[in-house]
Protein backbone atom coordinates (compact mmCIF):
# COMPACT_ATOMS: atom_id res chain seq x y z
CA UNK A 1 0.00 0.00 0.00
CA UNK A 2 1.06 3.57 -0.83
CA UNK A 3 0.02 6.61 0.86
CA UNK A 4 -1.24 9.07 -1.27
CA UNK A 5 -1.86 12.99 1.01
CA UNK A 6 -4.16 15.55 -0.97
CA UNK A 7 -2.61 18.28 -0.11
CA UNK A 8 0.50 19.56 -2.00
CA UNK A 9 3.79 19.02 0.23
CA UNK A 10 4.68 21.80 3.01
CA UNK A 11 3.06 23.78 5.82
CA UNK A 12 -0.58 23.15 6.30
CA UNK A 13 -0.70 26.86 6.48
CA UNK A 14 0.30 27.87 3.06
CA UNK A 15 -2.39 29.64 1.59
CA UNK A 16 -1.21 29.98 -1.87
CA UNK A 17 0.22 26.44 -1.67
CA UNK A 18 -2.93 24.78 -3.84
CA UNK A 19 -2.61 27.64 -6.59
CA UNK A 20 1.49 26.93 -7.06
CA UNK A 21 0.97 25.66 -10.34
CA UNK A 22 -1.68 28.22 -11.78
CA UNK A 23 1.08 31.39 -10.11
CA UNK A 24 3.69 29.73 -11.96
CA UNK A 25 1.34 29.20 -14.91
CA UNK A 26 -0.05 33.01 -14.77
CA UNK A 27 3.91 34.14 -13.87
CA UNK A 28 5.50 32.52 -16.53
CA UNK A 29 3.07 34.15 -18.96
CA UNK A 30 4.45 37.30 -17.97
CA UNK A 31 1.40 38.64 -15.12
CA UNK A 32 3.57 40.37 -12.48
CA UNK A 33 3.09 39.02 -8.83
CA UNK A 34 0.64 42.16 -8.20
CA UNK A 35 -1.66 40.94 -11.07
CA UNK A 36 -1.66 37.13 -9.37
CA UNK A 37 -1.64 38.54 -5.89
CA UNK A 38 -5.15 40.40 -7.25
CA UNK A 39 -6.65 37.72 -9.25
CA UNK A 40 -6.22 35.69 -5.45
CA UNK A 41 -7.98 38.01 -3.97
CA UNK A 42 -10.55 37.75 -5.87
CA UNK A 43 -10.84 33.93 -4.40
CA UNK A 44 -10.26 35.48 -0.44
CA UNK A 45 -6.84 34.64 -0.52
CA UNK A 46 -4.74 37.33 1.07
CA UNK A 47 -1.31 36.66 0.23
CA UNK A 48 2.05 38.84 -0.51
CA UNK A 49 4.36 39.19 -3.18
CA UNK A 50 7.24 37.88 -1.68
CA UNK A 51 4.84 34.35 -0.95
CA UNK A 52 3.46 34.53 -4.66
CA UNK A 53 7.83 34.65 -5.40
CA UNK A 54 8.60 32.26 -2.73
CA UNK A 55 5.52 29.69 -4.17
CA UNK A 56 7.46 30.44 -7.77
CA UNK A 57 10.54 29.44 -6.09
CA UNK A 58 9.81 26.29 -4.30
CA UNK A 59 8.12 25.07 -7.92
CA UNK A 60 11.16 26.02 -10.18
CA UNK A 61 13.22 23.90 -7.42
CA UNK A 62 11.01 21.07 -7.20
CA UNK A 63 10.97 20.92 -11.22
CA UNK A 64 15.15 21.20 -11.36
CA UNK A 65 14.98 18.66 -8.70
CA UNK A 66 13.00 16.16 -10.56
CA UNK A 67 15.29 16.61 -13.99
CA UNK A 68 18.03 13.62 -13.80
CA UNK A 69 21.15 14.71 -14.32
CA UNK A 70 20.08 18.34 -12.61
CA UNK A 71 21.05 19.52 -9.29
CA UNK A 72 19.93 23.02 -7.82
CA UNK A 73 22.37 25.27 -7.25
CA UNK A 74 24.32 24.73 -4.02
CA UNK A 75 25.00 27.81 -2.32
CA UNK A 76 28.62 26.86 -1.11
CA UNK A 77 31.09 27.83 -3.70
CA UNK A 78 32.98 24.51 -4.36
CA UNK A 79 36.34 23.43 -2.38
CA UNK A 80 38.84 25.04 -5.38
CA UNK A 81 37.16 28.55 -4.86
CA UNK A 82 38.08 28.38 -0.96
CA UNK A 83 41.80 27.96 -1.49
CA UNK A 84 43.91 31.17 -1.24
CA UNK A 85 46.84 31.28 -3.78
CA UNK A 86 49.77 30.82 -1.27
CA UNK A 87 52.46 33.86 -2.01
CA UNK A 88 56.18 33.41 -1.58
CA UNK A 89 57.24 36.49 0.90
CA UNK A 90 59.92 38.50 0.28
CA UNK A 91 63.58 37.08 1.06
CA UNK A 92 62.09 33.37 0.54
CA UNK A 93 63.93 31.32 -1.40
CA UNK A 94 61.38 30.41 -4.54
CA UNK A 95 61.76 26.62 -3.42
CA UNK A 96 60.01 26.96 -0.42
CA UNK A 97 56.20 27.36 -0.25
CA UNK A 98 55.55 30.08 2.59
CA UNK A 99 52.64 29.38 5.32
CA UNK A 100 49.73 31.26 6.34
CA UNK A 101 51.60 32.26 9.48
CA UNK A 102 54.70 33.47 7.54
CA UNK A 103 52.18 35.44 5.26
CA UNK A 104 50.53 37.29 7.92
CA UNK A 105 54.50 38.17 9.85
CA UNK A 106 55.01 39.56 6.59
CA UNK A 107 51.87 41.87 6.09
CA UNK A 108 51.66 43.22 9.52
CA UNK A 109 55.30 43.50 8.79
CA UNK A 110 54.91 46.06 6.20
CA UNK A 111 51.00 47.22 7.45
CA UNK A 112 51.43 48.25 10.87
CA UNK A 113 48.03 48.11 12.31
CA UNK A 114 48.21 50.07 15.96
CA UNK A 115 48.44 53.54 14.83
CA UNK A 116 49.65 54.16 18.78
CA UNK A 117 52.65 52.65 18.13
CA UNK A 118 55.34 54.20 15.48
CA UNK A 119 56.20 52.49 12.43
CA UNK A 120 59.68 50.90 11.57
CA UNK A 121 61.62 53.51 9.82
CA UNK A 122 64.00 52.31 6.60
CA UNK A 123 67.18 53.74 6.59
Amino acid sequence: MKLQPKRPPGRVDRKAGAYASEIVQLHAEGYTYEAIRQALTEFDIEVSESTLRREVRRQQKRALCTMPGVRPPSPEPDDMTLQAPRRVPAGAPPSKLATGHEIAEAFFAAHPSNPLFSTKETS
